[in-house]
């Protein structure tokens, strides 16, 4: 038997040898051979141990030590750059960075960045203080929670489905498991690994309690540009190597001292000691009756052993039924509907909100869940990334008419642990949408009323003319030097005082989302006569210079209100800036150009600037560092550029001044299909 395992072990060996042979013989163009001499620069974020993180002068961790021996192996020189995810993701962007180390996948990065085969795994765990365990599970759902939990992540969405649960929100992984070490946070819930490897360095292990209610698998990859598919073979390829002659797992243990691995193992060990106990415990009973005392002694000390080991079993029963108790009080204390299904759609478990949803009175065990309205339609997108790929799926609109009710919802698809099944957590976000509503409404009328001062102010300077003029008429009515001037005057003051007249009822009209064609300059031109009253009176210089021809497909009113709100923000800036002596401050500059087929659109000024600090915030619903301000243009702005398929970049300098950048996707063949209309 041993030869024929050898013999298949060796088999496999030479079927790999070849693969990995085949393999190296793919050709390379010399630029690709020029890219794999270069230096490649790896983002990863420091603040995620074991895996990668900053100690004794130097940046180490797993992953560290696993991407070097790969790229050593590949003979590519690397060097690793440590920046936050965020930030690692703009410096790809930018491609200041060529690769990002410790990466959770991430569906909507799909069409820039390759992912690696799994370089490790994990799971999403609750970790609690022993001490305070029992009080938690007694509260969940009842009195307040603080949790601690990581900002944007799977866990994050998991918490905030939890009734009556507060969190405590971070950037990172190291962050979560230290705010529960300096007791910020009743709990967390993060990655084991590194509640793990903080908690045993600060040896407080045997304070804190590793509950499985839930659990649910996380892998960190390798991310990389799309167009190095050759690079991310040969990575792959030889990441499996490592795997096959054991370098992977020397290099793991070192780092990661797995307890899940552990336990089992202990669980192995305690069953090959209780199985040798009883044999040996039969053995001395038999001889006992024969031979001496001594040996009898020997029998009571291992018999001692043995109990020893039940106590500590039995202590695992009650910490097991603990469990399931914390996780039946999550489950039904949650204000969202949540439904558990296995991995052929049968319905396992649901609790009263999901029953409710879907207009129930018994629970459907076993029931097909796309029989279950609503469940049918929200189930049947992204189902097959949860159930064959285990991946997360999220929507965060989803619109239900119900008795002729609009009612939309936000829901997100999880898999079960081994592609067991999935769960699925839904939001009632109709109260949510209508407070959305209500807030674009409140700004719009807040610019209202600022631009509403300055036109009205605006307008008394041609109305003074044509009185004048009016007053002049009976004494100057013959002559002909005045007639000409009246002619001429008159109408284009009427007409000024029309185009500013038609501009502001144009803006406040309400309509319905529409997308359409939008001629960038003729936009722009719109917004400046607006504001122009306020610009002359403050004497700000406005420069617009934009190409000929650009559109982009969005909605016009909506860009309407964004670039209001920018120009606003300018003007806001460059009157602060002088407030604090700064007087050169009195210029905008709104350019655009094309870029391929984007449309790239700058509004810039030279007014007070942000700091860092302040630029971190900018989008933050309410935040404001002006005394009058609302803290919803900005955040309301960005929502909308998104929505109409665009995206927005900021860059600015305290006393120097800010640069906006929006790109959108062009719109040039839908207007050369409306021009040969």
């Amino acid at each position: 038997m041993k030869s024929i395992k050898f013999k298949s072990f060796m088999m496999c060996i030479v079927m790999i040898s070849l693969l990995v042979g085949n393999l190296s013989v793919l050709t390379y163009s010399e630029d690709d051979r020029n890219g794999l001499e270069k230096v490649i620069r790896i983002g990863f974020d420091p603040a995620l141990p074991p895996y990668q993180f900053y100690e004794a002068g130097a940046y180490q961790g797993f992953l560290i030590d696993l991407t070097q021996s790969i790229f050593k192996e590949l003979n590519v020189s690397v060097t690793f750059i440590p920046l936050p995810y965020a930030e690692c993701l703009n410096k790809f962007e930018a491609r200041e960075i060529d690769m990002i180390l410790g990466l959770r996948y991430n569906g909507d990065l799909d069409e820039t960045l390759n992912f690696s085969d799994s370089l490790v795994n994990s799971t999403i765990s609750i970790v609690v203080p022993k001490a305070s365990e029992d009080n938690i599970q007694k509260s969940i759902g009842k009195s307040t929670v603080l949790i601690a939990v990581e900002r944007d992540s799977a866990e994050f969405e998991y918490v905030r489905n939890i009734k009556k649960a507060n969190f405590n929100n971070t950037f990172n992984q190291e962050a979560v498991v230290d705010l529960m070490m300096l007791k910020r946070a009743d709990m967390m819930i993060g990655v084991r690994h590194v509640a793990e490897y903080l908690l045993e360095k600060n040896n407080l292990t045997s304070l804190y309690s590793f509950n499985n209610s839930y659990v649910t698998p996380i892998d960190y990859y390798l991310a990389m540009n799309k167009s190095e598919e050759i690079m991310l073979i040969r990575f792959n390829e030889a990441l499996k190597r490592l795997k096959l002659d054991g370098e992977y797992e020397k290099m793991y243990n070192v780092w990661i001292d797995d307890k899940n691995l552990e336990n089992q193992k202990n669980f192995e060990r305690f069953m090959k000691i209780t199985g040798f106990g009883l044999v040996l415990a039969l053995c001395v009973i038999f001889i006992a009756a024969m031979i001496s005392v001594q040996l009898k002694k020997r029998v009571d000390e291992k018999t001692e052993e043995l109990s020893a080991t039940n106590k500590q079993l039995e202590h695992k029963i009650i910490e097991i039924n603990n469990s399931n108790e914390l996780k039946n009080l999550i489950f039904e204390s949650s204000p969202r509907s949540i439904a558990i299904f296995d991995k052929n759609y049968k319905i396992s478990a649901m609790n009263e909100p999901a029953l409710a949803l879907c207009k129930l009175t018994e629970m459907p065990v076993g029931t097909d869940i796309f029989t279950l309205v609503p469940l049918s339609e929200m189930i049947k997108n992204g189902i097959e990334r949860v159930i064959k790929y285990g991946e997360s799926y999220s929507e965060k609109e989803f619109e239900i008419i119900t008795n002729g009710i609009k009612m939309y919802y936000r829901y997100v698809i999880y898999p079960l642990m081994n592609s067991s099944g999935g769960i699925i957590t839904i939001e009632d976000i109709t109260e949510e949408k209508i407070l959305k509503e209500q807030v674009v409404e409140k700004e719009k009328n807040r610019v209202l009323l600022r631009m509403i001062s300055g036109i009205a102010h605006e307008i008394r300077n041609p109305l003074t003319s044509i009185k004048t003029y009016v007053e002049l008429l009976p004494r100057k009515k013959d002559n002909a030097e005045f007639q000409k001037q009246i002619t001429k005057v008159v109408p284009n003051e009427v007409e000024r005082v029309n185009k500013l007249i038609e501009n502001l009822i144009d803006y406040v009209k309400p309509k319905a989302k529409n997308i359409e064609v939008v001629d960038v300059q003729l936009l722009v031109e719109y917004c400046s006569v607006l504001f122009s009253p306020t610009l002359n009176e403050n004497n700000i210089h406005l420069n617009i210079m934009i190409d000929e021809g650009l559109t982009i497909l969005a909605d016009k009113d909506q860009m309407k209100q964004v670039f209001i709100n920018l120009i606003l923000n300018a003007i806001d800036a460059i009157i602060e800036s002088r407030l604090q002596h700064l007087e050169l401050a009195n210029q905008i500059t709104i350019e655009a150009h094309r870029d391929d087929e984007q449309v790239l659109i700058n509004v810039s000024d030279n007014g007070v600037g942000m700091t860092p600090d302040e630029m971190a915030l900018i989008f933050e619903l309410f935040y404001t560092t002006k005394v009058k301000g609302s803290g919803i243009g900005m955040p309301l702005s960005k929502q909308m550029i998104e929505d109409n398929g665009g995206q927005i970049k900021i860059e600015s300098q305290k006393f120097v001044g800010t640069q906006i950048g929006l790109l959108f996707k062009g719109a040039f063949d839908e207007q050369k299909d409306i021009d040969h209309r």
